[in-house]
Parts: C-alpha cells; structure tokens; sequence
C-alpha cells in the first residue's frame, strides 16, 4: 500500500514516471563484485546506523535471465495485464493478484483494479476489474475476509483518486470479491468533489467485529486544507453503509518541510495489533502511533522521526517486524533527483529501522540500503517504497529501479541483504506482496504490469 509523491504531473500531484536506463550493466557488475549493505554496530552504546560492512556475492547466486536480475530469487510468472502500462500497488488475497492502475498516459484512468489469477503462478491471467470512473485512479486495494452480520466474504476497498477530471467524487470503493471472477460494488464512501481523495489506504476486521477502513488524503488535499482532516477512519463493518468514525490530523503546516520535498503530510496509514493501533506516515513531520482502541478518539502513543542531515526527513509508509519489536520507516528519499549528479541531502532513501518493544518510547537500532540507493546515479531511482515481512525477520521490500530486495536483520538491528530481483528494461517496482498461498513474492511494475517470483529456500 504505496504510492509515492515524486514529481507532480496533470495538476493531482501524480508520481512523473521517470525515463531510466536498464540495469543490465548493474546486474552483470553484481556477478563480478562485492556489494556494501549498512548494518548497525553492536554493544551496549548506541549504534552508528552509517557504519559499513561488506559482503561477497558469489557469482554462481546472481544470474541475468531475459534481461532480469535474480539473486537467490526464481523467476515464476509475468503478466502484462491489459497493457494500460501505468500500474499502481498490488495486494494478494489466496489465489488472486490485484494490481491499482493510475492515470495513464492520456491522464484519463479509468482502468480499474487488474484482478488476476495466480492459481497456477507460472499462467498468470487476468478475470476481471474493478471498475472505476473516467478521470479517477485506483492505485491502492486492499483485501480482507469479514464475516459480520451484514457482510460474510472477501472484502475489497479501493482507494479513489482525481485524475482532474469534471465531477470526480473521490474516496472510498467496497467491493464483494468472494468470487474474484465475479466482483460486484457493494457501496461507497466519498470525499467533497474537487479534492483529489484517498492517496494510501488500508482495512482490518478487528476482534470485536468492527471493520475498519483508513485513508490518508492527497498531498493536495493537505496544501489547500493546511493539514485540517487528513486522516479519516471509516466504519466498513456494514459495507453497504460505510461511515466516517473519526477524523484526525497531527496539525503540522504541510508546507514547512524539510529538503526536496519540504512537506508535512499523511502519507499514509497502517492497522496493526489487530485494529487497535493505526501508524501514520506524515512525511518530514515523522511516524505516529495512533491508540485507537476506540477509533472514534485517536490518541497518540509516540511520533517516530527521522532528523536530516542524514536523510531527507521522509516518512512514506511503514510496517512491523519481529511480531511487532521493531519498527520498519521507508524512506522513499529521493534528493538526489534534485539536482543530476548532485545531492545537498545525501544519498537515496534507505529504510531506517527502530527498536519498538516500548511502543512509547522507539529507539533507532540502524539503516538499510542497497549498493544503488547509497550513491548518487540519477539513470533510475534508486529509494525503497514498500516493505513487507515474512517469518518475523525476511523482509522484502520495493526498491524501484533496484526492484524487489530480499533482506534480513538480527536483534540488534545489523541487517543484511539475502537477494534481489530486477524486471528487464527500465524497471519502476512500485508494490511488493509476500503471497503465502504459493511461497511467491508478488510485484508490480508501474511500466511491465505483475512479476511473480520465488525466493530460494523460503517457504512463508
């Protein structure tokens, strides 16, 4: 559930897809040479999250097959799509893929939600879309099993964005996905017609039967508000009847950020512990904890930041690992786009992970980065987006032009990375999902659509 603030195009602060060189020049130096991975130190003082460590990658783990890098990765499955060719987030539910599709090249959307069938992963074939209207993009789904008692199935909510169009109500979509093959619209939630609607979405059933669905607004929507509303928690539990609970904001003024991007926004929003906590990413104004053990009265728990000069300051989205001891922040830093083959900010964006067993009190353990997203190469753009886990401490996460890395962490928060897959041509890996119905890592492509892979010797 990502989707990045880079550039702004057709007026709706819409990601500019960028013109990157291929990677196969990378790949094939990767076979040849040593890469660094940032790790932090041990010991009781605190650790340098800039201290470096290397590591050798044997020749015989990296291959480049059709133009793809795979690094302890197998290549399982590609779909196209529908050829659209402007692809946003994906979300896997047991057989299917659903991929967002954005503006496209006309700036019209339209295209709907790609669901495919992943059944027999190597045959990836799409079923059917999830409509929704001409000038909107749906880049963001997310899908859930309810069993309430107005609603018993598969649940899909899809986020709903201007394209800036005449007339767009932007918000929320609900739609039955019980039989994938067969989706139908079950009701809506909308924002005021003219605003650009819900950037990052997410939706939990909670322990009590409470359905929840979250929506972080539009940069956009921030600007002309001035930060008022940016958060909406939204009663799903009827999906029928969706309605607002609770709407929050941190108060910060959006436009007094720090470095390329200066801003200071609701990026976007995560449930976790079962629906009682709700993390949002507010870009340079840092993580917020939200208890929201009763969603109609946010409170704050802590705010994780990330201070400059060593990073741009960005919070874009995050995650938990370790059952919920360590705080994973995606950075999504990219200054060094700022100025070609100079960076006043430092280097790409690195993922910053923080120790969180006293969710009150977050204390940084350390950093990590790929070999790429540690210079200053402006041929692609090379900073994380997503990162998703499996088995408490794999962490896979999209990394753009370096696409999906495969990495790991010990309890001190020294990490290292396992492997990495790289589509061919000029690659931009927008959304990773981990699908534990077939040990395969879903990724979406904003260009090339679905890539299925296989992480060697891990099975979820």
């Amino acid at each position: 559930m990502a989707h990045s603030e880079l550039g702004l195009g057709q007026g709706e602060g819409e990601l500019i897809r960028p013109h990157v060189a291929p990677l196969a020049a990378v790949a094939v130096a990767a076979t040849l040479t040593s890469t660094s991975i940032l790790v932090a130190a041990a010991g009781p003082e605190p650790p340098d999250p800039e201290r470096q460590l290397t590591r050798t990658v044997e020749a015989s783990t990296v291959q480049v097959h059709r133009g793809m890098t795979l690094e302890r990765f197998r290549f399982v499955g590609h779909s196209a799509l529908d050829g659209f060719g402007d692809y946003g987030d994906v979300w896997g539910h047991g057989d299917f893929a659903y991929v967002g599709t954005r503006c496209g090249d006309a700036g019209r959307g339209g295209d709907g939600v790609q669901v495919v069938s992943v059944r027999h992963p190597r045959h990836p074939k799409v079923v059917s879309t999830l409509p929704n209207p001409l000038f909107t993009r749906v880049e963001d789904v997310v899908v859930i099993d309810v069993e309430t008692a107005s609603f018993v199935g598969s649940l899909a909510v899809v986020g709903v964005q201007s394209c800036g169009g005449p007339d767009v109500v932007p918000g929320l979509r609900f739609f039955d996905v019980t039989d994938p093959t067969h989706p139908s619209l079950l009701g809506h939630w909308d924002l005021p017609k003219g605003t650009v609607g819900c950037h990052e979405i997410d939706a939990v059933e909670r322990a009590d039967g409470m359905v929840l669905a979250g929506c972080a607004r539009s940069s956009i929507d921030h600007d002309v508000s001035l930060g008022q509303d940016s958060v909406h928690i939204v009663d799903a539990t009827d999906p029928t009847r969706p309605r607002t609970l609770a709407n929050w904001t941190l108060g910060a003024n959006p436009l007094r950020g720090v470095g390329w991007l200066p801003k200071r926004f609701a990026h976007s929003v995560r449930f976790e512990d079962r629906g009682t906590s709700l993390y949002v990413s507010n870009w340079d104004a840092g993580t917020v904890d939200l208890d929201i053990s009763d969603p109609r009265t946010p409170l704050i728990v802590e705010k994780t930041k990330i201070v400059p000069p060593d990073e741009d300051g960005d919070n874009h989205s995050m995650t938990l690992a370790g059952g919920g001891r360590w705080l994973i922040i995606d950075t999504e830093d990219f200054s060094p786009a700022a100025e070609p083959g100079k960076s006043k900010l430092g280097t790409w964006g690195e993922v910053y992970i923080y120790d969180n067993r006293d969710p009150a009190d977050t204390r940084l353990l350390g950093t990590f980065s790929t070999e790429n997203s540690r210079s200053t190469r402006t041929d692609g753009v090379y900073t994380d987006h997503n990162t998703e886990v499996v088995k408490r401490d794999q962490l896979f996460s999209s990394w753009y032009s370096d696409g999906v890395v495969w990495w790991t962490m010990n309890g001190r928060g020294g990490t290292h990375q396992l492997g990495q897959f790289v589509p061919p041509g000029s690659p931009f890996v927008w959304g990773v999902y981990p699908l534990k119905q077939h040990d395969v890592i879903l990724a979406s492509d904003l260009g090339t659509g679905l890539w299925i892979v296989r992480p060697g010797g891990l099975t979820f």
